[in-house]
This record gives structure tokens, sequence and C-alpha cells, in this order.
């Protein structure tokens, strides 16, 4: 969609596992001309940014857009439809090491007969190196009390193989595309040593980083171990920003496609019998609502803030009397402030489902083709029903401005 008011555009795409189906149906519907948000124009973003799951998507459109233009929806929905869906035995995401129901399928054994058995071998090793390992640890780690080393003795994400999901990534993404395209890709990640955020950029996207930006973009904790690049670990980035909406600010983005996956918490039951995976499922979603919605209504401030600029700069009134004297007396820093800051309105269009997704927690998992296709078709659907109003959607104020209290793009370095 081109914006003939010089307006940039981004799609801001948060995590959620196998939930991240439901952002396809959206941005299906926002390039194909289907959502009122978009006046039902197709949506033409300069700007993909993306955490966990939507790391893997933004990435995808970034490095498939000068091939395929809009079409690249159509493409993203068949690699989520025929490439990551599958059974829970067999999928493009992951593999439960040791999945009974994979090694008693017959279907595992027409293609390669001998598959199983290797794979078998695999996982002995595999679990075998790790149990030394913990058993280790539970006799040597003497600074550490006996229960921590106890509790050290299991680890589900050692259950759990991402060999799929990588093969995945490598398959669907080019990324010598992503380093040549003029479209901005932000990957969000957390640094599971310091605790801190790291961005990666369209030129980290390198054939060997690129990968594993991705991959430890997708590293949920507890369930993937963090992923080593450089000298650093790293894990998912909805540890720290779930929704990367700070991110596509910092990329110059005036106008936003948010897509967050959390529904809102009070539609989530209460776990009746108090259960361990359902307490945390809560806990995050609690976090990663407050934390979206904390970087949306910033959004509204800076608004009325602009708004309060243009009318003092009109001679208007401001509407707020405790305001009034403070504003009057800036008036003369106005001019300056149009001079030194690149600034415009913001536009903040939101989108999440209501009620939860299917599943729970472990929804996040489910890679069942039917569940996949149910989710594209409810996020397509909610994307052509949009309203703005109902959805909590920030708009700029008219008049418009020439001011904004966004701060011109960083530049990559190097």
């Amino acid at each position: 969609m081109s914006d003939p008011k010089g307006k940039t555009h981004a799609l801001v795409l948060s995590g959620g596992g196998a939930n991240g189906a439901y952002e396809v149906g959206i941005i299906k519907a926002l390039l194909g001309a289907k959502s009122p948000a978009t006046d039902c124009q197709p949506l033409d973003p300069e700007v993909f940014v993306g955490t966990s799951i939507g790391s893997f998507n933004a990435s995808f459109l970034a490095s498939h857009w000068d091939e395929l233009g809009l079409a690249v929806a159509g493409d993203l929905e068949r690699t989520w439809l025929e490439v990551l869906a599958g059974t829970a035995a067999r999928n493009g995401g992951i593999r439960f090491r040791f999945d009974p129901t994979y090694y008693l399928n017959p279907r595992n054994y027409l293609d390669q007969p001998l598959h199983p058995f290797a794979q078998f071998a695999t996982d002995t090793a595999y679990l075998t190196w790790d149990t030394v390992q913990r058993l280790v640890h539970l006799v040597s780690a003497t600074d550490e009390g006996l229960r921590d080393r106890l509790a050290g003795l299991f680890n589900f994400a050692s259950f759990v193989s991402r060999d799929p999901w990588e093969q995945t990534i490598r398959r669907s993404i080019d990324f010598a595309s992503i380093r040549t395209t003029r479209r901005k890709l932000r990957v969000v990640a957390t640094n599971w040593a310091t605790g801190e955020l790291e961005v990666f950029w369209n030129q980290d996207m390198t054939d060997k980083l690129g990968p594993l930006a991705i991959l430890a973009s997708s590293a949920i904790p507890g369930v993937f171990p963090p992923v080593s690049v450089g000298a650093e670990p790293f894990v998912d980035g909805g540890v720290l920003m779930n929704t990367p909406l700070t991110q596509a600010l910092e990329a110059g983005a005036t106008v936003m496609h948010v897509i967050y996956l959390d529904p809102k918490v009070s539609s989530i039951p209460l776990d009746s019998l108090n259960s361990t995976v359902a307490s945390n499922y809560r806990l995050q979603t609690i976090s990663w609502a407050a934390r979206v919605n904390d970087d949306i209504e910033d959004a509204g401030k800076i608004n009325r803030g602009l708004q309060i600029l243009h009318n003092i700069g009109q001679g208007l009134e401001v509407g707020d009397p405790e305001l009034e004297h403070l504003a009057r007396s800036m008036s003369k820093l106005v001019p300056r402030l149009k001079e030194y800051l690149r600034f415009k309105p913001l536009t903040v269009h939101r989108y999440h489902p209501t009620d939860e997704l299917g599943g729970g927690a472990l929804g996040l998992l489910n890679l069942e083709r039917g569940h996949i296709e149910e989710l594209i078709e409810r996020g397509f659907s909610d994307a052509v029903l949009h309203n703005c109003e109902d959805s909590g959607c920030i708009l700029p104020e008219e008049p418009h401005t020439d001011i904004a209290m966004i701060p011109a793009p960083v530049q990559a370095p190097g």
C-alpha cells in the first residue's frame, strides 16, 4: 500500500509457538486488502520486527518480499501448512526424543526404513551423555544445596529436539535476500547470561548467523536449550519483549500493525488443580499483556503530546488548565523543536485473540495440521472484522502535525 503522506509501515509480530499461525491469517488479510485497518488496501510494510515465532514469520516476509511482493503471504501460509505442520510425532517444528508414537507408526519406515533405528541410537547417545553430565553435577557441585542438585537431574528440554525447526528455518528463508532488501528486519532475542536484549539487523543475517538468530529468538526457556551465538547463550526474545513495538519505532515506523498472541487474561479459565504448567502460562500471559499495553499506551501519550505542541504553535487552547501555563512558557521552543527533531504522530493497529487459541500452554507446541488451519482461518477472520475502537487502536488526532516524538532511525553498525 503506497502511502502518499510518506508514512513508514511496520509489521510487529510477537511470540507464541505454534500459535504463530494466527499471525499468518492476519498477514494474509492485510496484504490481501481484506482488512478495514488498511481501508481494504494492500499493506506494504517497510519494517518487519519479530520475537520468537514472530521472528520466523518476519524473516520469511523480509527474505521473499522482493521476489514475490504481496504474494509472499500465500507462500508463508503454504510453508506453515506443508513444512511446519504435521502430526504430533513428525512435523517441522519439534520432535520429542523416544516418542513411542513415532516408532510405532509404520509410515515412518516407508521412505527410509533404517531412519527410525538411527534416530533411536542418536537419541540414546544424546540422553546418555546428558544424564552423565547431570550425575557428575550432582556429585561435584558441592557449592549448591542437595535439593538444587537433585532438581537439576531432570530437564524437560533434554527430551525435545529442535533439529526439525532448524531444518525448517534453513529450508524456508533466503538469508542473502534479507541482507540485500531495502526493507528493514529486526529479530529480537534475550542474552541468557546478561539478561539484556539483543536485536539482530539485516546485515547480521548471514547464512551462518541468521539461522542461529532465529533459533535463539525462538528458544523458549525450559522447552529448548539456549542457543550459542558466538560465545554468548541466547534464548527467546519474549523473556524481555514478546511484542517488540519499541524496535519498530527505532526503525522509523510511524504506522504499526501489532499482532500479539496472548488472549485477554480474564478469558483464561482458572486452573482448579493449580498445575505448574497452567500457573506458569497464566503468569506469562499476564506479564506479556502488561508490557504490550504499556507500550501502546505510551504511543497514545506521544500523540497527545504532539497535539499539545501543535496547539501551542497555532496559538490554540491546550485543553487542560493545569498544562496551560507550562504550554505557554514552552511556545518559544516549538520552532526549535521542529527544526531539530524529526518526529511524526503514531498509528498503532492492534490485533490479538480475545480468548485462548486452543490448548493453553501446551497449545504452543501443537503443530497438528488441522489446528494450524483453524488458527490461520481465525486470524484472517479477525483481521477482516477488525474494529479499531473495539481493539483499542491508537490513532493520531486531527489535524496532524509535522512534529513527532520518535527519534530518527538508528543506522546499523558498519
